[in-house]
């Protein structure tokens, strides 16, 4: 029994069916080696050569080691790129956790820069005088935008002027003669929003007057004092303002509904000054009650500082926790929240005329430093520095000028120092200095770096 299966030395045949098709595969080729000078690559060498692709036509005129060298070269430039862009991320994420850190400490009242060794005394030429034929009697108050763009000052006269910082002119007025029907006589203070969207006036009669500060039109006018408003102030990166008046009270607006909010009650005699930060709080002066006093209007409750002996007219917030006020007797107080007594006190700051103090007519703050101005009528404002846990003040220096200063604001980055100044004192006409002028004074200061 034979079959060609056990056949030996045959191949068997095989028989494709019909539409059948058969696979052959080919043997693959191996790799030939990667060599450069008679050497196979290594593997610290892949990085460099994956340049090589797009460089070939660069490689037909140059021998292996010079290709090598700017292969290397590029890969060295992609490593510097990605270096410098990991770099910018990084100082990127420093830049906002510094930001983060400092608006958080700015909040909690917890922020200090000292700044004061920066300040040099200015020479007359960073000084100068700015009179307007609108402010033909003394100036009462100045504020500036937060941006720094527009300055506001109102006078005596019944007329707010708005000037613009960067263009050094002005560039509107409103005026007792064209808005008579809602600027009634002096003007005693003046505020603008964190935004600068709202601009508040007060004047003789017991109305506030809402305006857009970019137009100068009118938007509102509060009614519900019943005495003169002697002072304004926004809280910070809001719009609710708070006004404080001669009939003892204080009263909170919200200029986003147009509508009264409250009225806070405690002093004893007319309210002279009123200051405000970031938190839901309030400080303010109560002239012969000799009191300050802070309410938290959250809380509803108020915190009462006796200051010395005589009317207590101004005061001024350094920080969240601390805060400057000033008397008709010449003192200067610093105080904290924590304690009922001043931390620190300067008798006659500036001086005496006739062996009577010179009174503190007008305070400004550096926020958030060491460094506070105070004004008299010695034709001179004083800068003060303040030190030692702020138990300590010191007069750093003095800048001339004639008259009454009335009220005073630093710029944000305090390069700049903006001062009303009048022949008479801005709530009354005890004395007069003839030889000064009424105007806008604005002082320049060069600070180290």
């Amino acid at each position: 029994m034979s079959s060609s299966f056990f056949l030996k030395g045959k191949s068997r045949q095989v028989f494709k069916r019909k539409g059948e098709k058969t696979n052959k595969t080919k043997p693959k080729k191996q790799n030939a080696p990667n060599l450069e000078n008679g050497q196979e690559s290594s593997d610290s060498e892949l990085d460099i050569k994956k340049f090589s692709d797009a460089d070939e036509s660069e490689s037909d005129h140059e021998t292996a080691e010079e290709k090598k060298l700017r292969l290397a070269k590029k890969y060295l430039e992609e490593i510097e790129k990605e270096e410098a862009k990991r770099a910018e991320l990084k100082e990127l994420d420093e830049a906002i956790e510094k930001r983060l850190q400092k608006d958080y400490l700015e909040q909690k009242g917890k922020l200090r820069v000292t700044v004061a060794d920066s300040f040099s005394a200015p020479t007359e030429s960073d000084c100068r005088l700015i009179r307007a034929k609108e402010h033909r009697l003394p100036l009462t108050c100045v504020c500036i935008s937060l941006d720094g763009q527009f300055a506001f000052t109102g006078c005596k006269s019944g007329c707010v002027i708005k000037w613009g910082i960067k263009e050094k002119r002005k560039m509107g007025c409103l005026s007792f003669k064209t808005h008579s029907s809602f600027i009634k006589g002096s003007v005693t203070s003046i505020a603008i929003s964190s935004d600068s969207k709202f601009l508040a006036t007060s004047d003789e009669s017991s109305y506030i007057n809402i305006w857009d500060p970019h137009t100068m039109k009118h938007v509102h006018t509060f009614k519900g004092h019943k005495d003169i408003v002697t002072g304004l102030v926004f809280r910070r990166n809001t719009h609710d303002l708070y006004s404080a008046s001669k009939d003892r009270s204080i009263k909170i607006w919200s200029l986003d509904e147009m509508a009264y909010v409250e009225t806070l009650f405690g002093h004893q005699s007319p309210i002279t000054a009123i200051d405000a930060l970031t938190r839901e709080r309030a400080i303010s002066a109560g002239s012969r009650d000799t009191t300050v006093r802070i309410w938290k209007i959250v809380e509803e409750s108020q915190l009462i500082f006796n200051g010395p002996v005589g009317s207590l007219d101004e005061v001024k917030l350094l920080d969240e926790e601390h805060f400057v006020s000033g008397s008709d007797n010449g003192s200067l107080c610093v105080w904290s929240v924590l304690k009922k007594k001043p931390l620190c006190m300067v008798t006659e700051a500036h001086g005496s005329e006739n062996s009577v103090p010179r009174w503190i007519t007008s305070l400004a703050t550096l926020l958030n430093s060491d460094v506070f101005a105070s004004g008299s009528y010695d034709n001179c404002i004083r800068l003060w520095k303040v030190y030692e846990a702020y138990r300590k003040i010191i007069p750093m220096f003095s800048i001339q000028a004639y008259g009454f200063i009335n009220c005073m604001q630093f710029t944000k980055d305090g390069t700049q120092l903006y001062v009303a100044v009048g022949q008479e004192h801005k709530f009354g006409r005890w004395f007069k200095q003839n030889n000064s002028k009424n105007g806008l004074f604005i002082v320049n200061f060069t600070l180290k770096s």
